[in-house]
């Protein structure tokens, strides 16, 4: 952009404003102002108009964001773009009718942000240069000499000019709405009468007679002109019409109106002659449903010659089920002798028509639209916004939910490790914890959803994850399962949820696609060394890219070429289980994206199906050390670490005490913020610093471990401090680092990932 857009935001989250205003600097745009109220917003507004304004729809204070927006527009025609985390369904349909620019689901990616504010500033520059555009031609045909009416396809007045309104005696309020025969009245010059729509069009101009409101004749020339779409579709006619002096040269009469066949070949054609030439199917029926007439298109849905088909019934060549189906549409159109419009689906040629009927003679004018290119759009932004509904839906329950299972999974792991090896009820145990593992992927799935499934990366030995879940997976009889890995470490940062998530999916559409039995087999490449040249299998592409490949293979059934265009489609499914939701394949392309990766699927019907997946590896030497393998650096660490803890609810709360304190470590839990700052203050007063910190992000009615955080680096800049939190979602999780975190723990978790990471970190070097 030549320019820089000036953004005005309306957030009351401190936190997420600043966050904005660096993303939005970072992105090349110029903040105006940060707002935390709509009365700060009107005021800031006022001093410098911005070109986009980016508004949270829930404002703690004074107006909401929806009463914000509207009081901005009225004021200072400028697009809103609102921002929401949730919002209840009547403050939604509140924020439609305030016609925002978009929306913004939080959380974000910048690129997100970046597409929907340049489009919201494009379409609105767009709309304001076409109402321009629009004024300019109105006053036009306004100032014009000669009298304009215009119509929409059925005739009925939507314009008149003041040239117009003189002639026919008509104001414009009055005519507009009215069928255009009631308003303009014409007759030739015999006195024999003369439709409107019977007027020339692309003909030379002709005298007529024009009777005025009052009953008095007026001669006139006239010219009539079809108005066509950017598709050539008929959408109305214009009307142009002067005086003209009886005596003079040149009038032209017309014929009386003629049938519609005749018509066509008539000198000067009547509404046929206009319709003739539309680029849709075009039929005429008479009143016992014979086809009386129809042009190429139309022919060609009907999929016989035109000459075949005219004089056959429209129910005899039409299929069936349309028949079935549409029948009342044709039939309420023909007996009342209305037109009307619906949406027709044509099965067999997979094609969507709008249909519209106008009555004609005895019978009926059938134009058929072909509307299948926007019904698809359609059914896709049906599909998207579903998906953004499952986002919603999955985040209202995620953080409970978590909480939940970091609760039951914890407690389980700390049962199994307390038992004897060879005790009764372990194996028990270990089967309900790797159930729990598996029953997050519930809510884990729709988060993905959630604005794109942001992933938290962390240092990961992906070999090792990829070890402990393959052992982890539960097996289906009659298939047989290989794992082919290499024994170095393959280090990598990664979300390491949402790596299993993808893998689950992956193994599940494998072992549904091999009803009788087979193989599934995983495999894991490394990178090639950047150092060594490349291999005769290597291609000197795949030697300079540092990533690793995952191949899980099968042996099934196959994608047959009909389906396979499909596969990546949301809730699409060849499945007939309950279960089954055709997000699979999509959840895979979504996480593999969002870790920069690629994904490709090679399938032959009945020799099985390979998934193939490339995500960024860590570059070797490993500068940044991962959980599993992280060497050890200089530093001692404490003989008793002491841990501060964050956490509202009192059963996590009491897990991690429990967890920590059996790993030798001092715990002090506190519920809420502020008593966490009063403590990590008491701490440092006393010359013993608290060795980490570990904070919820989500403290309901109370300070949470974001804003703690913040004052707590005030107090003391070298605090060692872990986060963690049932939104997974949460772009404070992605960017931790941001934030002043060292590292990210996402709910829910086992006790072992817990104790190892604080060890890792505690065994690096200490700030002093």
């Amino acid at each position: 952009m030549m320019n820089a857009l000036r953004i005005l935001v309306v957030e009351d989250e401190t936190l997420v404003a600043q966050d904005l205003h660096a993303t939005l600097t970072r992105l090349g745009f110029q903040v105006t102002a940060l707002c935390r109220t709509g009365e700060d917003a009107l005021a800031a507004l006022r001093r410098q108009p911005p070109d986009v304004v980016l508004m949270d729809i829930q404002l703690e204070s004074g107006m909401d964001g929806v009463e914000t927006a509207t009081r901005l527009q009225a004021e200072h025609a400028v697009p809103i773009i609102f921002l929401t985390a949730y919002a209840d369904e009547p403050t939604l349909d509140r924020a439609r009718a305030a016609q925002p620019y978009g929306y913004l689901l939080k959380p974000f990616h910048e690129s997100e942000l970046r597409s929907v504010v340049e489009l919201a500033y494009a379409r609105h520059t767009a709309l304001r240069t076409l109402q321009c555009s629009e004024d300019r031609f109105v006053s036009t045909l306004r100032s014009m000499a000669e009298g304009v009416i215009s119509t929409d396809m059925l005739g009925t007045i939507n314009f008149m000019n003041p040239v117009a309104e003189q002639l026919t005696g008509w104001s414009a309020n009055e005519a507009t709405g009215r069928p255009l025969h009631e308003v303009f009245r014409v007759a030739l010059p015999g006195g024999e009468a003369l439709e409107p729509s019977g007027l020339v069009s692309g003909q030379p101009s002709r005298t007529i007679l024009l009777t005025n409101r009052d009953g008095q004749p007026v001669h006139i020339e006239d010219n009539t002109t079809p108005i066509r779409d950017a598709v050539g579709s008929l959408t109305g006619i214009v009307v142009l019409f002067r005086r003209r002096d009886p005596s003079g040269e040149n009038a032209l009469g017309s014929p009386p109106a003629l049938s519609l066949n005749e018509a066509l070949n008539s000198p000067f054609p009547n509404l046929a002659g206009i319709v003739s030439s539309i680029a849709d199917p075009l039929l005429a029926l008479d009143a016992d449903w014979h086809i009386t007439y129809l042009n190429a298109l139309a022919a060609g849905i009907m999929e016989d010659r035109r000459e075949a088909l005219l004089g056959q019934v429209l129910w005899d060549v039409f299929p069936p089920s349309l028949h079935r189906l549409y029948y009342h549409e044709f039939s309420t159109a023909l007996i009342q002798r209305t037109a009307s419009s619906f949406e027709l689906e044509h099965e067999s040629r997979r094609r969507w028509y709008e249909v519209q009927l106008y009555p004609f003679g005895q019978g009926l004018l059938v134009l058929m639209r072909d509307i299948t290119l926007r019904k698809q759009s359609e059914q896709q932004q049906d599909k998207l916004e579903k998906l953004e509904s499952l986002g919603l839906l999955a985040r209202g329950f995620a953080h409970d939910f978590n909480n939940l299972l970091t609760v039951l999974l914890g407690n389980l792991s700390l049962a199994e490790m307390r038992m004897e090896p060879e005790a009764p009820s372990r194996q028990e145990i270990a089967a309900a914890r790797r159930a729990s593992l598996q029953a997050q992927n519930l809510v884990q799935q729709l988060l993905t959803f959630a604005r794109g499934g942001v992933p938290i990366r962390q240092p990961t030995e992906i070999a090792r994850l990829i070890r402990e879940w393959f052992a982890e997976w539960p097996r289906r009889p009659g298939i047989e399962y290989k794992l082919e890995i290499p024994s170095a470490p393959l280090p990598a940062e990664v979300d390491r949820h949402q790596l299993r998530r993808l893998l689950s999916n992956l193994f599940r559409n494998a072992e549904q696609a091999q009803h009788t039995g087979g193989n599934v087999t995983l495999r894991l490449t490394a990178p090639p060394d950047p150092a060594s040249p490349a291999g005769p299998d290597q291609t000197e592409a795949s030697a300079s890219t540092h990533v690793f490949s995952l191949e899980v293979a099968d042996t099934g059934e196959g994608i047959s070429p009909e389906n396979f265009p499909h596969i990546f489609e949301p809730y699409f499914t060849t499945r007939s289980e309950a279960n089954a939701t055709g997000l699979g394949l999509t959840v895979c392309e979504s996480i593999t994206k969002a870790h920069g990766g690629t994904l490709t699927i090679q399938s032959t019907p009945g020799s099985g199906t390979t998934v193939h997946i490339t995500l960024p590896a860590s570059p070797p030497p490993p500068a940044a050390a991962f959980a599993e393998a992280r060497p050890t650096t200089p530093g001692t660490p404490p003989a008793t670490p002491r841990v501060l803890v964050l956490e509202d609810e009192p059963l996590i709360r009491q897990l991690i005490v429990s967890n920590l304190s059996a790993a030798g470590c001092e715990v002090t839990p506190t519920a809420e913020g502020s008593e966490t700052i009063a403590r990590y203050t008491e701490a440092l007063l006393s010359g013993r610093r608290y060795d980490m910190v570990i904070m919820d992000l989500s403290i309901p009615g109370g300070m949470g471990g974001a804003q703690a955080m913040a004052q707590i680096r005030q107090l003391d800049p070298r605090v060692r401090a872990i986060v963690s939190s049932g939104y997974s979602d949460d772009p404070i999780m992605a960017r931790y680092t941001d934030f002043g975190f060292l590292a990210v723990l996402p709910k829910p978790y086992q006790p072992g990932e817990l104790r190892e990471l604080i060890t890792t970190l505690l065994a690096e070097t200490r700030p002093d």
